[in-house]
């Protein structure tokens, strides 16, 4: 232990230096502490605590050295019988060190790799391991074993610090973006280590939060599926996504169906904050040890890192070109990708877990009300790996929709679920109902599988085929199948899907919003409102309204008022002012606020200046700091409404938002004698004509109230010329200045 002061505090350090005493458990029920600061733990361990340490974490010895560098408190010997705790307390602790992204991921993500080399086959002067990777792709500590060595994955590999992570430049490819990747072992899919990706989506790469999680899964190498379905898919997808501001999960591989949605979302101009999550297999991945740190460019050349140093991120180059048999090399139009890693170079499928698990924190991730975020699958062709991924998602309450005639899997799928019947049996005395296959549908079904997956006979896949289409085929509600010959897109039976599941009210009014952004108001007509057992209480109904208003989705609007919102109770000072709060940045409305509040600013400048005014600098600092914190237009009030009306009208009209009253905070719930004709002036503020046409019908002053919003209409159309020539202006200053 370092040198100590009389009391306690380590000697060449202040009071301020040192602000918490930890000490590490010493029973099993101990709580966690939480260490601030600067501060790290010291700890005297006996030598049987030190080996096990070292065994369990190999980066140990490295960061105690840390540790004693950053500073020493006072501790308790950790015994051997409490290594477990001391482990997790001394990893827990190593975040005082975690100062940029790549210290978290080093300390947090592991990747596997093997360490016992046994000879597999020659190959020239590099030989092969039974892993399945060369002798040069090991880490200098391999111990060479003799040929005839047992090797197996949980004694021959071992868990060391993250060596291939950060962003992708893939040189020669057209793409504006450089996805980035993180490798992982197989171990980081489980649900004690799964949870640290959410920090890695959140804090680190900063996603924004979705309201629907997309997987995709089918075919690969072998995908053989029509131009017309193709086409179909990729359309319905992209509009899926843009809709409702999904993410997306797939393969990641540059073939098959993870292609297609690559290219869509690479060739969309619309498409730069769609979140495409790539999943794949490290060790079936094409070139992977261009994915290596080692392989960095320097730091000198990324000028992003040299501004700001805590977010650096390794870049990597990565060759595009055509892959060996039995590799696939990664998307380019992906902007993250997982690679998957269990120190072996030859299994298939070591993925399929950690993407479950993946696909379950991101739902719980962004859970509202109870109701985790909504999943679907969408299976396009495919083999036996997306059968078992559909009935997964199944099991997990999610839906799943295949394409017919993609071929493979999906039609196999399809054929057993239109012609499977329902069938009561007898188990352990219960009654159960569950679907069969008459005889010559089995007869068929076993051709179609035949057809395509007769080298897997052996295996037993036709009777593993059968028995997961049956179990898929018991799930009615949640399963959707499309053709391209249907009347509707493919995102209509996306939405139709996600709408068919019950559930409480909290999951009801997940599924409207989701319709509400999606823009389908006939598939929450007849999915939702058609349902005699749901039931929305008139708070839901002025939520849902509320959130149609903003979307300035009118269908939703009409649709919501002919089953019963209250208009009059909905139009309320609380709910007037989060609307005008909410404005799009591209709308005339929003445009007069943003002036009102610059010349505030400036106004209030100029006063504090010429009357020394430090009093009157504070006097109204705190509104203008709300609004300085939040984006947007946040902190506008109704006095501010009724001051840009008065700009607009030129003094022929008065609004009722001049009233003193409204200058302040809205607190309380009070309604409005005229409530559509105050939602007609706010559509014509929000340039939402359809919306303003169908409040100005109801308005009680129909005349008077269409010559106002006419007024606004004539002086928006006169400022657009103004505000061209400013944005031109500033995007010329800002060209200038680059």
């Amino acid at each position: 232990m370092g040198t100590e002061t009389n009391n306690g505090i380590p000697a060449g350090q202040g009071k301020d230096q040192v602000k918490t005493e930890t000490k590490l458990p010493e029973k099993p029920d101990c709580k966690d502490v939480v260490l601030e600061n600067e501060t790290a733990i010291n700890v005297d361990l006996d030598e049987e605590a030190k080996k096990k340490l070292e065994k369990e974490d190999p980066n140990y010895l490295k960061n105690r050295e840390l540790f004693k560098k950053i500073g020493e408190i006072k501790s308790e010997k950790l015994l051997s019988e409490h290594v477990e705790l001391g482990l997790n307390k001394l990893r827990s602790s190593s975040i005082v060190i975690e100062k940029t992204f790549e210290d978290w991921v080093k300390r947090n993500v592991n990747v596997r790799e093997c360490i016992k080399f046994v000879k597999k086959k020659d190959n020239k002067d590099n030989p092969i391991c039974k892993c399945g990777n060369k002798r040069n792709d090991h880490i200098p500590r391999t111990v060479e074993q003799p040929p005839d060595s047992k090797w197996d994955q949980k004694s021959c590999t071992t868990l060391i610090e993250n060596n291939s992570f950060g962003k992708i430049n893939f040189s020669g490819v057209d793409t504006n973006t450089q996805p980035q990747y993180m490798r992982v072992a197989v171990d980081n899919g489980h649900s004690n280590t799964i949870k640290k990706m959410e920090r890695l989506f959140t804090e680190f790469w900063k996603l924004n939060e979705p309201d629907l999680l997309i997987s995709v899964t089918g075919g690969a190498k072998s995908f053989n599926v029509s131009h017309d379905i193709c086409v179909s898919f990729q359309q319905g997808l992209l509009s899926a996504a843009k809709s409702t501001n999904a993410w997306l999960i797939t393969g990641g591989q540059n073939c098959g169906v993870m292609k297609l949605v690559g290219d869509v979302i690479g060739r969309s101009i619309f498409t730069s904050k769609i979140c495409t999550i790539g999943v794949g297999n490290w060790g079936k991945t094409w070139r992977r040890e261009m994915l290596l740190n080692r392989n960095r460019i320097p730091i000198e050349t990324d000028e992003e890192s040299l501004l700001h140093p805590q977010s650096r991120e390794p870049i990597v180059n990565y060759t595009l070109d055509a892959p060996a048999k039995g590799y696939a090399a990664l998307d380019p139009n992906h902007t993250h990708h997982f690679l998957v890693d269990d120190g072996t170079a030859e299994k298939e499928g070591i993925e399929i877990e950690f993407r479950g698990e993946l696909e379950n924190l991101i739902c719980n991730m962004f859970t509202k009300d109870g109701v985790s975020l909504p999943m679907v699958c969408i299976m396009i062709e495919g083999g036996m790996q997306s059968i078992d991924q559909a009935v997964s998602t199944l099991r997990k309450g999610n839906t799943l929709v295949v394409l017919k005639g993609s071929g493979r899997a999906s039609d196999i799928l399809c054929y057993g679920f239109e012609h499977s019947i329902e069938v009561e049996t007898v188990e352990d005395g219960e009654k159960k109902k569950v679907r069969m296959l008459t005889e010559p549908c089995r007869k068929e079904m076993i051709k179609l599988i035949d057809k395509d997956f007769s080298k897997y006979r052996a295996q037993g896949i036709v009777e593993k085929m059968i028995t997961a289409v049956l179990e898929i085929s018991m799930y009615r509600e949640t399963v959707t199948v499309f053709s391209i010959y249907n009347p509707e897109p493919l995102d209509f039976y996306i939405l139709s899907s996600l709408m068919q599941s019950s559930g409480n009210s909290a999951t009801r009014m997940r599924q409207m919003r989701l319709a509400i952004t999606w823009g389908h108001a006939r598939v929450a007509k007849e999915f939702i409102f058609s349902r005699k057992e749901y039931k929305f209480s008139s708070d839901e109904l002025n939520s849902l309204l509320l959130f149609s208003i903003i979307k300035q989705r009118t269908a939703f609007v009409k649709l919501l008022i002919d089953y019963g919102a209250d208009v009059r109770a909905f139009v309320t000072q609380t709910h007037l002012t989060r609307l005008y709060n909410e404005l799009r940045s591209s709308t005339g409305g929003y445009r007069l606020l943003q002036e009102k509040r610059k010349k505030e600013k400036i106004e209030r400048g100029k006063n504090t200046k010429s009357e020394g005014g430090l009093q009157n600098g504070r006097k109204n600092k705190n509104r203008f700091s709300i609004r300085r914190k939040d984006k947007g237009l946040r902190g506008v009030m109704l006095s501010d409404v009724g001051s840009i009306m008065g700009t607009v009208m030129q003094g022929s009209y008065k609004s009722i938002f001049c009233d003193p009253k409204y200058n302040e905070r809205a607190q309380g719930d009070e309604t409005f004698e005229n409530p559509f004709d105050i939602l007609t002036m706010y559509s014509a503020l929000a340039d939402c004509q359809p919306m303003a046409l169908l409040f100005w019908e109801n308005c009680k002053t129909p005349m008077a109230t269409g010559l106002v919003a006419h007024k606004i209409y004539m002086f928006l159309d006169k400022m657009e010329g103004k505000w061209a020539r400013m944005d031109e202006e500033m995007t010329e200053k800002l060209e200038n200045a680059a």
